[in-house]
């Protein structure tokens, strides 16, 4: 069995080959996108099955504990921000960064089901990928903190983080009628151990 082994936020993926399409490097995801631009094509590492669920794996190795800094003390154009103002801060950035590579990923892969990029490219990808139930969606993003002791981590902040992230989902989640709890967020040990992500080192 020939097998994709890849690293990412220092974790060691080992997926069986045919049943892993690594997303994120497809040129579908660079194609017309522009350096600095926020309006690029994102995407999570990679899409596979699992027990007949698709998972959408994305990995970082820390996210920020939740909203830092006062809108007050903001400026724009050196004209005081009003108190009734959201302040755009690293939080937000990070829960919308990985909502969108959630939702291109999905897109890409949906279209790529539905033959919108050609037979070839349909062709390309795994065959268990090929068959897409909505109701048995997962998207999965993995913190992969140092020391992943379950005692020693904020279960609160990682639960908040979730629901953050599903917050920032809801009108993807709603048009598709995929319930909340598709999303989890979760350190690599629950990841391998109660998901059954093929983890082996981290």
């Amino acid at each position: 069995m020939s097998v994709t082994q890849f690293i990412e936020s220092g974790i060691t993926f080992e997926f069986n080959a045919g049943n892993c399409f690594r997303i994120e490097n497809d040129p579908i995801v660079a194609q017309g996108n522009v350096r600095g631009s926020t309006q690029n094509n994102k995407a999570c590492e990679c899409v596979t099955v699992i027990d007949d669920h698709h998972y959408f794996i994305e990995v970082k190795k820390s996210a920020p504990k939740g909203p830092t800094g006062k809108v007050e003390d903001l400026s724009l154009n050196g004209e005081k921000i009003p108190a009734n103002w959201e302040a755009y801060n690293n939080y937000q950035k990070f829960l919308r960064e990985i909502s969108k590579k959630f939702i291109d990923s999905f897109s890409l892969l949906k279209s790529i089901v539905e033959n919108r990029h050609g037979e070839d490219k349909k062709k390309s990808i795994p065959l268990s990928l090929k068959t897409l139930d909505l109701d048995k969606m997962r998207f999965i993003l993995i913190i992969n903190l140092n020391n992943d002791k379950i005692r020693n981590i904020d279960k609160q902040a990682m639960s908040t983080l979730k629901d953050a992230i599903t917050n920032e989902l809801r009108p993807f989640l709603k048009i598709w009628n995929i319930p909340d709890r598709s999303v989890k967020v979760v350190l690599p040990s629950q990841a391998k151990d109660y998901l059954g992500i093929p983890i082996i080192k981290y």
